[in-house]
């Protein structure tokens, strides 16, 4: 075995962290419906439109237990809106990670906390927060994005998901 490899077996966990489990909450198929209001807002102009937005969400542990993948597959008014999530655990920061990737070049990577039923995700130009039922069947999300950092934030979307599977 080579240093390297020998080196990367020695960092890498034998198990998933516990803490990985509180994710199983996102676990199944969800259909998704809400607003988005991105299309033409601006710091001086506030949601100018509202498109509807539907698409359905999958999300399953990758083999191994240490990642979480989301994908997600439907409309934002007449556009496809693609994609997929991956989240993981840094145990060292103690912080849940999120790198998603869609079908419009996008690839934004996101801090997550947890504090009862909502998790928070806070990237440098987007935020949103998940809010889930006490059944862990409906989750409501809304999302904000600036376009720099210095800017406001701007609303993004507003999302009702009901888990079907």
């Amino acid at each position: 075995m080579s240093q390297e490899a020998a080196a990367t077996t020695k960092t890498r966990p034998a198990a998933p962290d516990p803490v990985l489990n509180k994710l199983d909450v996102f676990v199944g198929k969800w259909n998704v419906e809400g607003k988005s209001y991105a299309e033409g807002s601006s710091n001086e102009n506030l949601q100018v439109s509202s498109v509807e937005m539907k698409f359905v969400q999958t999300g399953e542990w990758l083999s191994g237990g240490f990642f979480l993948v989301s994908r997600w597959n439907g409309r934002v008014g007449q556009s496809d809106f693609n994609g997929m999530e991956v989240v993981g655990y840094d145990a060292e920061s103690q912080t849940y990670i999120s790198r998603m990737f869609d079908n419009g070049g996008n690839a934004p990577t996101y801090q997550i906390s947890l504090d009862n039923n909502v998790w928070t995700y806070s990237g440098e130009l987007q935020r949103a927060t998940f809010e889930f039922s006490d059944d862990g069947n409906t989750m409501k999300t809304h999302w904000d994005w600036r376009k720099t950092e210095g800017d406001n934030w701007l609303p993004l979307c507003d999302l009702t998901a009901s888990k079907f599977e």
